[in-house]
């Protein structure tokens, strides 16, 4: 269920965050949590596949 907290840390800036409240929020190489405001700033390093 995503009304679940998942709280999960930042790999870059070490921010906890729920992860399933989150829009931008993604795991980088299916491993590395990345927050909002991360995933937000580096959107430019994400990669199209």
């Amino acid at each position: 269920m995503s009304d679940e907290e998942k709280i999960e840390t930042c790999f870059l800036c070490g921010k906890k965050f729920d992860m399933n409240k989150s829009e931008l929020a993604y795991y980088r190489y299916d491993k590395y949590p990345i927050c909002d405001y991360c995933a937000e700033f580096y959107s430019f390093y994400k990669e199209d596949l």
